[in-house]
């Protein structure tokens, strides 16, 4: 029912139905009520307007009586307009938003709580195995009998003569040898043809196992007989642990024989460069 009673709203203003207009006598659409503010709807200004609702359904008092009897035509037909004008009015009035009931707050909406961290566990430190003292083996002097030198090359320089020697480990084991030992010119008969002095201090080298060390041997001023071929270089340990013969340049080589340089019979010299890898 109340869609027909309600007015609708075009370029700006409230319009009603033309039979509410000519039931409530309300003024024309294009009249304007005065005494209202501007903001109020032209419609509901038209309803603000009108003679009260008891002044239009009941000018002459029909009303006030009581109704006396449940089935008659004439009250019936008076009470039917006060119903419709009862619903127009409320239609009227909820369109115009004078019943209009405040807005309800739509509640914020709550943030989520934030999370909540597990608790991890710190890492367990792990102690470190305690490094353990490995005694070093005791490194001893390399046996003669393990070691072999060669005579690679024979060169002469000045009334000299040089070899070119490499020693080598042929033992299983690492061990250690001075690098200066007492040096000899000597024969194919093993007679010591020139004699070396000892060192006044020598250091010890480690030599593993296949290593080979490298020296040079230098002579000079031979006056004696002449040698038994092949002519080779001795080595004289110190503490009197050995000697080691290096194998000649050749089976028959005598060039590492140097040239007498004084009176015959007078000693000659020969020294030897530390050896080294």
């Amino acid at each position: 029912m109340q869609g027909h009673f309600s007015p609708k709203r075009e370029n700006g203003e409230f319009h009603f139905p033309s039979f509410v207009r000519e039931f409530l006598g309300a003024a024309p659409q294009d009249e304007t009520p005065t005494g209202l503010p501007a903001s109020f709807p032209q419609g509901c200004r038209q309803l603000r307007e009108l003679p009260t609702m008891r002044e239009r359904t009941n000018p002459d008092g029909t009303l006030d009586r009581p109704i006396q009897q449940r089935g008659s035509t004439t009250t019936l037909r008076r009470a039917v307009p006060v119903g419709l004008v009862i619903l127009a009015l409320a239609a009227l009035v909820s369109g115009c938003g004078l019943l209009s009931t405040a807005p309800t707050a739509t509640p914020a909406a709550s943030a989520p709580p934030a999370p909540t961290p597990s608790p991890t566990s710190a890492p367990t430190a792990t102690a470190a195995p305690a490094a353990t003292a490995t005694a070093s083996p005791t490194l001893g002097p390399c046996d003669p009998n393990q070691l072999v030198a060669r005579i690679t090359l024979w060169e002469g320089a000045a009334g000299h003569r040089i070899g070119h020697v490499e020693l080598t480990n042929t033992g299983s084991a690492i061990c250690q040898v001075a690098d200066l030992l007492i040096p000899q010119l000597v024969d194919g008969t093993g007679a010591v043809l020139i004699d070396g002095t000892p060192p006044a201090s020598a250091a010890l080298l480690s030599v593993g196992p296949g290593g080979v060390l490298k020296t040079l041997v230098q002579d000079g001023n031979y006056c004696g007989p002449a040698p038994a071929p092949p002519v080779s270089v001795a080595f004289v340990f110190p503490g009197g642990i050995g000697r080691i013969v290096a194998a000649p340049f050749s089976a028959t080589d005598t060039s590492g024989v140097p040239p007498c340089l004084s009176t015959p019979g007078s000693p000659g010299d020969i020294e030897m460069q530390p050896w080294a890898p």
